[in-house]
C-alpha cells in the first residue's frame, strides 16, 4: 500500500446536519394561498373603490334629486299661491258680477215698472180724453180716435197685466164704431161756406138786372086768319088790370115785384151792409152753438138767419135760394144723439193701475 499523499489538504470538519427539505406540495399551496389572498385583496380593493364611486354617484344623484324636489316643491307652492290668488280674484269678480246682476235685475224691474207706469199714464190720459169728449162734446169720432191711440200704445207693451185693459178698450172701440154720430165738422164747414157767400146774395133793396130771357121782349105771334081769335081772360081786379097794362106797355123797362116787407126796399147802402153783417154774425153764432152742442141756441140762430134771408134778400135769385135751401137742411139735422159710454175701459184702467202699484 502506498503511503498518503502529503500534499492533499486535510478533510474539512463535518458540517452540522441540514434540515431536511420541505416537501414541494406544501410550498405550492402556500404560494397559491398567497396568490389567492392577493387577488382577493385586489378584488376587495377594486370593489370598495367601485362601491365608493357608486356611493358618491348615488349621493350626487340624491343631492340633485333633492334639489330638483325642492325646486318642484317650491314651484308647486308658488303655483299653489298663484292659483289661490287667482281663485280669490275670481271669487271677488264673481261676487262683483253677482252684485251687478242683482243691480241690473233691480234696474230692469224699475225700468219695466216705470215703462208700465208711463204706458198706463198715457193710456189713462187718452181714455179720459175720450170719456170727456163723449160726455161734454158728444164727439164720437174724437173719442174713437183717442181709444184707437190708446189701443196702439198698449199693443207695444208685452205685459200680461194689460191684456184685460186692451180687451175692454177694444170692446168700447167696436161700440163706438157702430154708434150713430153727427157730422159736427161737416155742418160747421157748411155754415162757414154759407157765411162766406153772404156778400154775393142780392138784396131786395138792390136794383138787380132782369135775366136775359125776361129782358128781351118777344114779339107777339101773328094771328092766324083762319083760326078764331082767342078771347083774352079779363083781369079780376083793377090792380091786375093796371099790372097787365104796365107789363104790356113797359115790360122791358119796368118790373113789378111783390114784397111782404116794404121796408126792405128802403134800405140805404150802410143799412144793407149792416144786414149782411147781421146775417153773417147769426151764422157764426149758429156755428159756435153747434160746436158747444147747444141745440136750442143753434136752432134759434138758424131760424133768425132764415128770417133775415127771407125778409131782406131776393130768394128768387140762385145764390139766395141755394143758401135758403141749405139753411133749411141744416136746421132739420139732429144734433143730440145717444152716445155710448166707455165705462168698461175706465173700470179696466183702474184695475190695471192697482195691479201695477
Amino acid at each position: 500500500m502506498s503511503a498518503p499523499d502529503t500534499d492533499t489538504p486535510p478533510a474539512a470538519p463535518p458540517l452540522a446536519a441540514a434540515p431536511p427539505p420541505a416537501p414541494r406540495g406544501g410550498r405550492r399551496r402556500r404560494t397559491v394561498a398567497l396568490l389567492l389572498f392577493g387577488l382577493v385583496a385586489i378584488g376587495a380593493a377594486l370593489g370598495w373603490y367601485r362601491l365608493q364611486a357608486d356611493l358618491d354617484r348615488t349621493r350626487d344623484q340624491l343631492g340633485e334629486a333633492r334639489r330638483a324636489l325642492a325646486e318642484a316643491v317650491e314651484q308647486s307652492a308658488r303655483f299653489e299661491r298663484d292659483v289661490q290668488l287667482k281663485m280669490e280674484r275670481l271669487e271677488a269678480e264673481l261676487a262683483r258680477l253677482r252684485d251687478q246682476r242683482a243691480e241690473l235685475d233691480q234696474l230692469y224691474l224699475d225700468l219695466t215698472r216705470g215703462r208700465d207706469e208711463s204706458t198706463l199714464v198715457e193710456v189713462e190720459r187718452l181714455v179720459t180724453l175720450a170719456a170727456q169728449e163723449l160726455q161734454i162734446a158728444g164727439s164720437v169720432a174724437t173719442a174713437l180716435a183717442a181709444l184707437q191711440a190708446a189701443d196702439g200704445r198698449l199693443a207695444r207693451s208685452e205685459r200680461p197685466q194689460l191684456v184685460n185693459l186692451r180687451r175692454a178698450i177694444g170692446r168700447d172701440i167696436e161700440r163706438l164704431r157702430v154708434a150713430p154720430a153727427v157730422d159736427i165738422t161737416g155742418i160747421a164747414l157748411k155754415l162757414d161756406q154759407i157765411a162766406q157767400g153772404v156778400d154775393g146774395w142780392p138784396l131786395l133793396a138792390e136794383a138787380t138786372p132782369l135775366p136775359a130771357s125776361a129782358a128781351i121782349a118777344r114779339p107777339a105771334p101773328k094771328p092766324d086768319a083762319k083760326a078764331p081769335p082767342a078771347a083774352a081772360p079779363a083781369p079780376a081786379t083793377w090792380w091786375a088790370q093796371v099790372r097787365a097794362w104796365l107789363q104790356q106797355e113797359f115790360g122791358d123797362l119796368v118790373r113789378i115785384r111783390e114784397v111782404d116787407t116794404p121796408e126792405a126796399l128802403l134800405l140805404t147802402t150802410a143799412q144793407q151792409q149792416l144786414v149782411r153783417q147781421q146775417m153773417r154774425l147769426r151764422l157764426l153764432d149758429a156755428r159756435t152753438a153747434l160746436l158747444m152742442r147747444n141745440d136750442r141756441l143753434y136752432r134759434a140762430d138758424l131760424a133768425e138767419a132764415q128770417a133775415l134771408l127771407s125778409r131782406y134778400f131776393d130768394t128768387r135769385q140762385a145764390a139766395a135760394a141755394t143758401a135758403q135751401s141749405q139753411l133749411k137742411t141744416l136746421a132739420a139735422a139732429p144734433l143730440s144723439v145717444e152716445t155710448p159710454q166707455i165705462a168698461d175701459s175706465l173700470a179696466a184702467l183702474r184695475t190695471a193701475r192697482q195691479g201695477v202699484r
